[in-house]
């Protein structure tokens, strides 16, 4: 009797050890945007009649309710709901006007019309003969046509979820939404590189090469304002605030940190203008004019710009989760010279460093 009643208080603190266990791993899968709500906590019961104990009760049965496959589940609809939320579409808009357009159709050029002054100052209280009467010489302004880019941006970001790993961690509820955060972040970020290509590709910017600002933040800062201000088009836009500014990824931390010492909320509001990093090979600055140019996402036949895939891999034991879009870039502009003729519009400035001296 002795033997067993050892032998079952082993048992107990063994399973007492593992509900310990369990229960401090035990994790939340939510996301209240998306409307997914999975618990998955640990399901500690007393199991009735368990063989070898004395009273033939008193175990505990320790299980789980959520698998790999409903964290994965739990994450596709996330990303679904954050990239197609026209909430995503607003915060976009205020770096650089984007839409998205119907399934099957052309981005819509932008036309711009740049007026002619024609207007001519007279006195209202002289009476003007034929002779000395106000004239002026009429001059008639341009139509700028805005179109696409010779090529578009096919992109596609991927991510494998193993069940070993979901199911031995899975998410918090804050873990999830930090990772649908920094998802959101690259995708951008990943954009804006591949815009920053095409632009450099497609001979769709006006090159001037300054000297790369050196120093502390705040010296490097206002270099970069200084840059900035003198290299407007002014009929693009008077003011910074008219402007898009692409900046390498690296730039930005030291914006930042420029922010932060001059008192003002982020890297935007320093500058005065709409500010999205790039990714890669530090390329310099990129002014675009905000009413000039434009991202226009491509939809499927179900509406949505990012469409979201799940599927198995069962190879690896794993879910795959890829969202996918296509970006029309409209930048390369058309106008007609004096002579009728059809000219191109650089419409971007790109602010290149110089090669440093050797």
């Amino acid at each position: 009797m002795t033997t067993k009643l050892n032998t079952q208080t082993s048992r107990e603190a063994e399973m007492a050890r593992k509900v310990n266990l369990q229960t401090q791993r035990a994790t939340t899968a939510a996301h209240s945007e998306s409307g997914w709500e999975q618990i998955n906590m640990a399901s500690v019961a007393p199991v009735r009649n368990v063989d070898g104990s004395v009273d033939g009760g008193g175990a505990l049965l320790v299980t789980t309710n959520v698998d790999a496959s409903v964290y994965a589940e739990s994450f596709a609809q996330s990303m679904d709901a954050s990239l197609n939320d026209p909430e995503f579409l607003e915060r976009l808009n205020e770096c650089l006007n984007a839409d998205i357009r119907p399934w099957r159709t052309e981005p819509t050029p932008i036309q711009l019309a740049m007026l002619a002054d024609n207007s001519v100052r007279f006195n209202p209280t002289n009476r003007y003969a034929g002779k000395n009467k106000p004239t002026t010489k009429i001059n008639f302004g341009q139509m700028v046509t805005v179109d696409k880019a010779t090529d578009a941006v096919m992109f596609n970001h991927s991510v494998e979820l193993y069940d070993f790993n979901m199911e031995a961690a899975g998410f918090t509820d804050t873990s999830l939404r930090n990772t649908i955060n920094q998802a959101l972040v690259d995708v951008c970020a990943a954009m804006s590189s591949h815009c920053v290509d095409m632009l450099i590709e497609g001979k769709l910017t006006h090159k001037v090469e300054v000297e790369k600002p050196t120093g502390k933040p705040k010296d490097q800062a206002e270099d970069i304002i200084d840059l900035l201000s003198i290299s407007l088009t002014p009929a693009y836009g008077s003011s910074l605030s008219d402007y898009t500014v692409l900046i390498p990824a690296p730039l930005e931390a030291i914006l930042e940190r420029a922010a932060q010492r001059a008192g003002v909320d982020g890297v935007e509001e320093l500058l005065g203008c709409g500010v999205m990093e790039y990714l890669g090979e530090d390329r310099g600055l990129f002014l675009l004019p905000r009413r000039f140019t434009a991202l226009s996402f491509r939809s499927t036949a179900e509406g949505d710009a990012f469409p979201v895939e799940m599927t198995r891999d069962a190879n690896k034991q794993a879910w795959v989760i890829e969202m996918r879009g296509c970006v029309d870039l409209m930048a390369s502009a058309t106008a007609k010279d004096a002579d009728g003729v059809e000219v191109s519009l650089p419409l971007i400035t790109q602010l290149a460093w110089k090669e440093p001296e050797t």
